[in-house]
C-alpha cells in the first residue's frame, strides 16, 4: 500500500529548497538574506496562479506553528548567546523599553488609529489599543536575523537584543488583556477603565511570574542534568527539551512561554554551557542552534512575504489604513528617546544619540504581529470563548475589524522589513555606528592574524616532526621561514599596540580573566579551610569591585567609536573579532601567510621532475 505524504510536507520542503537557493543567490547581490526571502515570498504570492507550486504554501503559517514551533528555538538561540553580565549592567534601559516602552507605544498607536480610522465608533479607542499591542513590540526573530549580518558595538547589540527578547512577551500579555476587553464589548459587557487597569495589572504580574518561574526551574534542572552527563548528543538534546518544554509548560499554566524560554536560555547559556558541557558539546551546540535558526528563519521570512501580499486590495481605504499604521508605529517608536534619557541619568556610560537613532530605526516587525493576526482570524471563523467576572461568554471577532487590522499590521511588517530593513545598514554607516576600521586598527589586525596563524603552523610542524613524519632538514627549512615571519608579525603587533583600541580591549579582557581566576582560587581556598569565611568574603568583594570597574571601562571604550566587533560577538569567528566592520581587505593581503612553496625551499632536481 502506497503512503501518501501530507500536503504540508511538499509546501515546507519547497519553501526550504527555495530559501537555500535564495541564500546562495544573495552572495552575489548586496541584499540582506531575510529581506531577499521576503521579496521572493511576495513575488510568489503576487504571481499566484502563474506558479502552480505556490498553492502548496497556503496554510503553512498558523498561530500555533509560529508560537510553538518557530519561536522557541529562535528565542533560545538568542538568549543562550547573550552575556548575562552585560544584560544585568544594562537592565534599566532594557526594562524601560520592554515594559513601559511597549505600553506607551501601544497607547500612541491606539490613539492615532482611533482618531483616523474609527473616530465614530463607541469602542474605537479599544480597537486602537488592541492594534497597538499587536504592533508595539519589535520582533526578536526579525531583529536578531538582520543584526547578525550588521556590525555594531557589543553594548548596542545587548540593548537591541535584550529589548527584542523581552518586549514581545510584554506585548503578547497586553494583547491578551485588551482582547478580553474588546470581546466583552461584543456581548454587551463593557469594562470600566479602573476594572481594566486593575485586572490587567494583576494578570500581567501573574503571567510574567509563571513564565519566569517555569524558565528558572527548567534552567536549574537542565544545568543539573548537564553536569551529570558527558555525552554531547544528550547534552544538546537537553537544550532542545528545555527550549520547547518550558514554552509549552508555561502556556499550559497560563504563563508567558516567551519569558520562560528566554530565562531558561540565559541560565543554560551563561552557566550550563560553561560549567556543565564538554568542549565537544559546546561546539556542537553552537553549530546545532545556528543551523536550526537558519532553517526556521529561512522558511519563516519566505512565508511572511507570501502571506503579506494577500492582505492588500489597492484602493483609497487601504492607503489610509496603511499610512495610518506606519506613521503611528514610527511616532510610537520615538518613545526610546525620553526613556533612554531617563536611563542615562544614573548610568555611568550614557547611551549616545547615534545609538538612539539606530535603536529607533531597528524597530522591525515580523512573526509576532502575524501570529497574533492569525489568532484573530481563527476567532473570525470559529469564534472564541472567554471568561469575565466568573461568567463564560462565546462570540466571534468581527470580520470587518479583522480586515482593518490585517491591512494595517501587514503594512507595518512590510514597511519595517523592506524600508527600514534595507536602509538600516546605510543608516548605521552614516551615523558611524559601524564602518571601516582606522588604518592602524586594520594593520594591527593583519599583524595579529599573521602571528596567530604562523604560531599554529610552527606548533603543527613540531608535532609532525616529533612523530617522524617530517625530517629534521625539512623541519629546519620550513621552520626558518615561518620563524622569520613570526618575528616580523610580532614586532608589528608590539609596535602598533600602543595606538590600537583592539589591543587595549584584549588586555582588558585578559585582566578580567585573571580577576575571575583569582576569585575562583579564593573560593577554593575558603572551601578547603585554608582561609576563613570573613577573609575570603572581603577578598572576593574587593576583586569583584575591580572586575566591575574593568567591565565598565571596556564598555566605555566600546562607546567611543561606532563599534569594533560583530553583533554576534559571543559566537563570532576569530577573523570577525579581529577585522569587524567591512575594511577593504582582499585575499592578496595575506598572500604570504601560507607556508613557503616547496619548490622555493628545495633545489631543482631534474631527475625528480622527469619522474
Amino acid at each position: 500500500m502506497a503512503v501518501i505524504a501530507p500536503v504540508w510536507i511538499s509546501g515546507l520542503l519547497g519553501a526550504l529548497i527555495l530559501a537555500i537557493l535564495v541564500a546562495m543567490a544573495v552572495r552575489w547581490i548586496r541584499l540582506p538574506y531575510t529581506i531577499a526571502l521576503v521579496l521572493v515570498g511576495l513575488v510568489i504570492g503576487l504571481l499566484g496562479d502563474e506558479l502552480p507550486a505556490s498553492e502548496n504554501f497556503q496554510g503553512l503559517l498558523s498561530a500555533e506553528v509560529i508560537f510553538f514551533l518557530f519561536l522557541p528555538p529562535l528565542l533560545f538561540e538568542g538568549a543562550a548567546a547573550m552575556d548575562l553580565g552585560k544584560l544585568a549592567r544594562n537592565w534599566k534601559i532594557i526594562t524601560l523599553l520592554a515594559i513601559p516602552g511597549v505600553v506607551i507605544s501601544s497607547i500612541v498607536i491606539g490613539v492615532i488609529a482611533w482618531q483616523v480610522v474609527w473616530p465614530n465608533h463607541d469602542n474605537g479607542l479599544l480597537y486602537g489599543l488592541l492594534l497597538g499591542s499587536i504592533l508595539a513590540a519589535t520582533d526578536p526573530v526579525s531583529v536578531l536575523a538582520l543584526f547578525k549580518t550588521l556590525g555594531a558595538p557589543k553594548r548596542l547589540t545587548v540593548l537591541i537584543e535584550g529589548e527584542s527578547l523581552f518586549n514581545d512577551g510584554t506585548a503578547v500579555v497586553l494583547f491578551n488583556i485588551l482582547l478580553v476587553a474588546v470581546l466583552a464589548t461584543f456581548v454587551g459587557q463593557d469594562m470600566s477603565v479602573r476594572e481594566l487597569l486593575v485586572s490587567g495589572f494583576v494578570k500581567f504580574l501573574f503571567i510574567v511570574s509563571i513564565g519566569f518561574l517555569v524558565g528558572f526551574v527548567g534552567g536549574i534542572l537542565s544545568n543539573w542534568l548537564l553536569v551529570r552527563t558527558s555525552d554531547h548528543l544528550v547534552e544538546i538534546s537537553i537544550t532542545v527539551a528545555l527550549a520547547f518544554g518550558t514554552f509549552l509548560l508555561a502556556e499550559i499554566l497560563h504563563g508567558s512561554g516567551v519569558i520562560a524560554v528566554v530565562v531558561g536560555g540565559l541560565m543554560v547559556g551563561n552557566h550550563g554551557t560553561k560549567f556543565g558541557m564538554t568542549a565537544t558539546a559546546r561546539v556542537g551546540l553552537q553549530h546545532f542552534w545556528e543551523v536550526v535558526s537558519f532553517l526556521i528563519n529561512s522558511v519563516l521570512f519566505l512565508l511572511i512575504g507570501y502571506e503579506v501580499q494577500s492582505a492588500f486590495e489597492f484602493d483609497m481605504r487601504t492607503l489610509v489604513l496603511a499610512t495610518t499604521a506606519i506613521v503611528g508605529t514610527l511616532v510610537a517608536r520615538l518613545v526610546i528617546y525620553p526613556l533612554s534619557s531617563i536611563s542615562n541619568r544614573t548610568h555611568p556610560n550614557p547611551i549616545p544619540w547615534k545609538w538612539r537613532h539606530t535603536i529607533f530605526w531597528s524597530g522591525l516587525r515580523g512573526s509576532i504581529p502575524i501570529a497574533l493576526l492569525l489568532l484573530l482570524s481563527n476567532m473570525v471563523s470559529d469564534g472564541t470563548t472567554f471568561e469575565l467576572a466568573g461568567i463564560k461568554y462565546t462570540t466571534n471577532f468581527p470580520e470587518w475589524l479583522f480586515n482593518d487590522f490585517l491591512v494595517m499590521a501587514f503594512s507595518v511588517v512590510l514597511w519595517t522589513l523592506l524600508v527600514q530593513g534595507l536602509t538600516l545598514k546605510p543608516v548605521m554607516n552614516r551615523l558611524k555606528v559601524t564602518g571601516n576600521l582606522p588604518e592602524n586598527e586594520v594593520s594591527y589586525g593583519i599583524a595579529l592574524a599573521e602571528s596567530i596563524a604562523t604560531k599554529a603552523a610552527l606548533e603543527k610542524l613540531a608535532e609532525l616532526s616529533a612523530k617522524g613524519m617530517v625530517s629534521d632538514e625539512d623541519r629546519r627549512l620550513l621552520g626558518d621561514v615561518l620563524t622569520e615571519r613570526l618575528e616580523v608579525a610580532e614586532s608589528s603587533v608590539v609596535e602598533l599596540s600602543s595606538t590600537s583600541k583592539i589591543h587595549h580591549q584584549r588586555m582588558e579582557s585578559t585582566r578580567m580573566e585573571l580577576l575571575m581566576a583569582q576569585m575562583a582560587s579564593i573560593n577554593e581556598a575558603s572551601a578547603s579551610g585554608l582561609l576563613s569565611e570573613s577573609v575570603a568574603e572581603s577578598a572576593t568583594k574587593a576583586l569583584l569591585e575591580k572586575l566591575h570597574e574593568s567591565q565598565e571601562k571596556q564598555e566605555a571604550k566600546e562607546d567611543v567609536k561606532g563599534g569594533v566587533e560583530k553583533t554576534s560577538s559571543e559566537t563570532s569567528t576569530l577573523a570577525e573579532k579581529i577585522l569587524p566592520g567591512e575594511p577593504e581587505i582582499s585575499a592578496e593581503t595575506f598572500e604570504q601567510l601560507a607556508p613557503p612553496e616547496v619548490d622555493d625551499l628545495l633545489e631543482s632536481d631534474d631527475e625528480l621532475e622527469s619522474e
